[in-house]
């Protein structure tokens, strides 16, 4: 079984009929409602292939953490509210959930006619390893829910929409899943539609750029290199300041 895990926020629960709109029996759809406006569950919900958990946490990978906990099937597909499914992509999916069993997998998503891809993907079926680079969406993850809590994997709640530290939590995640051991396969299917633009897209101040940087470089240990080439004296000073105080925030705050 496959479980849809949707991450949706007050009032925004109303616009979820693009996102349930595939039914098959072999998927269920898992909504955590972040609910602190007292909004009402809407009629189009009522449905025996729909569970929603009722939170008053705030921020997405916590969101996204509750589902995964709650999760009952062998696997699940992250989703936010504001995605549309491709049939013959979750089709696709099923089969290689039968056939194949990844640990993790990630596939493509598609942008609406008139807009530009929604990035540069490999055309090619490959490994993920721990050479991966690479900016990921959530909406793109598949996951072995069996294993990840087996090996007590989750976001990190310190990243994400709804925190100081607004992304980064899908590579983080990534680094956590290749670091346990689980092998992951990324495939060149179109699974679900997204406009182009998207908050993971949305540009940062300088200074939070570089303080992102040292966050997510002390979490995943990885080395950096020609990160403050070209710039000038007080402009590498500065944003190597901010670098460094990334890597002793995320130190800190656990």
């Amino acid at each position: 079984m496959l479980s849809i895990l949707i991450s949706t926020f007050n009032e925004r629960i109303n616009n979820l009929e693009k996102v349930i709109k595939f039914q098959h029996p072999f998927v269920q759809y898992l909504i955590v409602h972040q609910n602190h406006s007292n909004s009402n569950i809407p009629k189009i919900l009522n449905r025996k292939d729909i569970t929603i958990i009722e939170s008053q946490t705030k921020g997405l990978s916590k969101s996204r953490n509750i589902a995964l906990l709650n999760c009952k099937t062998e696997y699940a597909l992250i989703a936010d509210d504001d995605i549309e499914y491709i049939t013959e992509g979750l089709e696709k999916v099923i089969k290689i959930i039968q056939n194949e069993s990844p640990d993790f997998a990630t596939f493509k998503i598609k942008t609406y006619e008139g807009q530009p891809e929604y990035k540069d993907y490999p055309k090619e079926k490959k490994c993920i390893d721990e050479n991966y680079e690479g900016w990921l969406s959530s909406i793109e993850i598949l996951l072995n829910i069996d294993k990840i809590k087996t090996k007590r994997i989750k976001f990190d709640q310190r990243f994400g929409l709804g925190t100081l530290l607004k992304k980064g939590e899908e590579n983080i995640l990534i680094y956590d899943l290749l670091t346990n051991g689980l092998k992951g396969i990324y495939y060149p299917i179109y699974i679900v539609k997204h406009p182009f633009e998207s908050s993971g897209k949305k540009a940062t101040s300088e200074r939070l750029h570089y303080f992102l940087k040292g966050c997510i470089t002390q979490r995943t240990k990885t080395k950096t290199k020609d990160l403050f080439v070209n710039f000038s004296t007080f402009r590498k000073f500065k944003n190597m300041l901010f670098f460094h105080l990334g890597k002793l925030y995320i130190n800190v705050i656990k």
